[in-house]
This record gives C-alpha cells, structure tokens and sequence, in this order.
C-alpha cells in the first residue's frame, strides 16, 4: 500500500470501477518534471492493461525497496528488487538493480522500462519516439508529434537516473551546504532558509535550473 492503493468505486451505483493509485512521486518544481513522471506512469499503466505486464514482486522485497530508496542519494548508489522479467507468465525471479538499469535497461538481464514505452510506442503508434527525437535535435526541429515530444520529458528522468542533473533533494543540499550563512551545523538558518525558498520559487518559475 506505500506504492499503489486500490481506490474503490465512489459509490454502489457508480460507473466508476476499481482504481490503482500511483503514490509513490512527490510533486516536483516544474511542469516539465511532473509532465515527465506523469507520462511514464501513463505509458506504464498502458502497457499493464494492454500488454498484461506483470511488475508482482513479494512484499517482503517492496518493503526492503522502501527502507533503500530512503537514503541519501538512493537513486545512483542503491540497487533495487525488480522482476528479472515483466511479461505476462514469466518466471518468478528477482533481480537486484539500479535506477539506472531499471530504466535503461542491463544487457541480459533486464530490458529497461524507457525501452519497453519505445517499443510500446513502435508498435501502438508506428512510429520510433527515440529515432525521430534524436532526428530532431540535429535538425533543430521545434515542430514535433506529441508522441515524439514526450521524448523531451523523457530525457528529465533520463539524466537524473544517471546523475547527469541532481534531484531535488540532492539540490537543495548542495545549495544549504554552500551557502555562506549555513555553519555546518545541522542548523537551517533564517538566512539561508530565505534564499533556498526564493532560489525555489525562481526554479518553479523558469529563472532558474537546478
């Protein structure tokens, strides 16, 4: 229940079925980030439902996922319980992997997750998402397929699954750590508190990257 809930029908008579809700994502700064975390998780729902994917591992491993992904910087130093195989009627076994590889992939052990929505998207959509962003990149190209454009939100989690741009809770020690009023004390000073919210809010706004 930490990662998915069931959401029961509103009431008796409702058309509204049974729900799976995804509560595993903060609310991130950007549009751009909570973009990119809502599209793979639609892409991931999709494959679910249409392609009979199968993500089950025992709870006694999701739990331990928890207590790892709790750690600092978890998501380039920790290594996680995933199914060695997600589709319908493989074999129960379990693997452990980096956010990295359960994202890319790790050859001949596990496809990677950003690979499954390529070849989802191939087959659903005729058309190869990866090919045509990295066509457009060199062609400047602003004028994409929406189906292409979600490359662009794509490259968010990309990077920060392989430390190339910091997560938000990565950042915003870096940003307390170095600034000048912050006496390495544990201790968030008003000072400092002032100019990480403001530094904050300059990010949501699209003045700032972090």
């Amino acid at each position: 229940w930490n990662s998915v809930r069931f959401k029961p029908p509103p009431s008796y008579d409702s058309k509204i079925g049974w729900r799976v809700e995804l509560r595993t994502m903060d609310c991130g700064l950007t549009i751009e980030e909570n973009v990119a975390y809502a599209m793979f998780s639609y892409f991931i729902a999709k494959m679910i439902t249409e392609e009979n994917l199968n993500f089950y591992i025992p709870i006694s491993k999701v739990d331990e996922n928890f207590e790892r992904g709790c750690k600092r910087d978890a998501i380039l130093t920790e290594k996680f319980w995933f199914r060695k195989s997600v589709k319908q009627n493989s074999p129960d076994e379990y693997i452990q992997l980096s956010m990295d590889e359960i994202f890319h992939g790790k050859p001949n052990e596990f496809v990677g997750l950003l690979n499954l929505i390529i070849e989802y998207c191939k087959k659903e959509y005729k058309i190869n998402i990866k090919e045509e962003w990295e066509n457009s990149k060199l062609k400047n190209d602003n004028k994409l397929p929406p189906i292409v454009e979600n490359m662009r939100f794509f490259e968010i989690l990309s990077k920060r699954v392989k430390g190339e741009t910091p997560t938000l809770a990565r950042w915003i020690r870096n940003f307390v750590h170095k600034h000048h009023a912050y006496k390495k004390d544990s201790i968030i000073h008003s000072d400092v508190a002032k100019d990480l919210m403001e530094s904050l809010k300059d990010i949501t706004s699209g003045n700032k990257s972090y």
